[in-house]
């Protein structure tokens, strides 16, 4: 009996482990979520010196003119990673009355706005490019090979940075005027910050002058020679070229002595104007930049201003065909020669 039991035990188990097993059904729907785009944030934006090409010192407040290059830096966060932007700015520009709350500006001039772009192309190559809108200048540069753009567009921070260097005639600012900065970030889906400034930058005066006339001879003259003396007075320099940021004055002085080319002999520069000189062996020069002898100025050898009126001007600058000199000479202890000496001329600040 007991061995009857046995068998059929057995028998349960094996019918047991010779059943088919039961699965699972199971069916697929897709997923799917949009990711909102965040706004973009400007954290930071200053201007650093030339030597500072990362950015990485104290921000300076000067900028001079033709300065090989100053660097603008626009820090931006976004959430929805860097490849998301799509453009990147900083924009300078000149404040005249000194409001904090002036806006920059759309659209770039050669003397008050310069905007430094850099734009990220499209998805999958995100390629990035520079550009700039100085209006019709030709001296504000943007130097791409010195500016820089995040490592990866993957981040969600990082740093741009803009080469450039201020043109001949951005204005100089003075009393309440100043220079500002804008950082400025806009992504794909136009979603724009809040702009970013800083304030109270510095353009330094710059002046440029260029005489394009090589000499001014008045030939053989009598030994004393009066300025009023209309056969050989006044010597006109048709080619005096004068740029500036800001008012400006044009000045001259004369070399001391000038000489023989043959004898080697020395004639000397009456720095009181004697018309003629009193002593043996000097000149005078009387100079303007009109043919008014009246208002001209005596030639001495420092720096003294034709005319302190001078303003702004283009980039081109400001051509004076009229500066004009009359020359007297003592009326003995001269030896007959080709006297020769240098007239400068100066452009400077006022």
């Amino acid at each position: 009996m007991l061995k009857t039991k046995l068998s059929i035990a057995i028998a349960l188990v094996a019918a047991l482990l010779l059943a088919p097993a039961a699965y699972a059904a199971e069916g697929t729907t897709t997923g799917s979520f949009g990711a909102a785009s965040s706004t973009p944030e400007v954290t930071a934006v200053n201007i650093y010196d030339t030597t500072d090409p990362n950015c990485t010192g104290a921000p300076i407040t000067d900028m001079t003119p033709q300065t090989t290059y100053y660097y603008a830096k626009v820090s931006v966060t976004s959430n929805s990673k860097l490849k998301q932007l799509e453009t990147i700015r900083a924009t300078l520009f000149y404040n005249a009355s000194g409001n904090l709350t002036m806006p920059a500006p759309l659209a770039g001039d050669v003397h008050d706005c310069a905007i430094l772009t850099c734009t990220i192309g499209a998805p999958p190559g995100y390629a990035i490019s520079w550009s700039s809108d100085f209006g019709t200048s030709t001296t504000w540069t943007l130097h791409q090979p010195g500016c820089q753009s995040p490592a990866s567009l993957d981040a969600t921070s990082g740093d741009w940075i803009f080469a450039f260097e201020p043109g001949t005639v951005a204005t100089e600012n003075t009393g309440a005027a100043m220079w500002n900065v804008q950082g400025y970030a806009e992504n794909r889906n136009d979603a724009k910050n809040d702009d970013l400034y800083v304030r109270d930058k510095n353009m330094m005066w710059y002046g440029e002058i260029t005489v394009n006339d090589p000499a001014v001879d008045w030939g053989a003259v009598p030994l004393g020679l009066v300025f009023e003396n209309a056969t050989y007075n006044p010597e006109t320099v048709t080619d005096v070229n004068y740029i500036a940021n800001g008012d400006y004055a044009e000045d001259i002085k004369s070399s001391d002595n000038w000489t023989g080319a043959v004898t080697l002999d020395i004639v000397t520069l009456d720095v009181t104007g004697g018309n003629p000189p009193a002593a043996d062996s000097q000149f005078a020069l009387e100079a303007n930049d009109t043919s008014d002898n009246v208002t001209a100025i005596t030639v001495t050898n420092s720096y003294n201003s034709i005319d302190n009126t001078g303003t702004i001007t283009e980039e081109a600058g400001d051509t004076v065909n009229t500066n004009t000199l009359w020359l007297s000479i003592s009326a003995a202890g001269i030896v007959p020669d080709t006297y020769s000496g240098s007239i400068y001329y100066q452009i400077s600040n006022r």
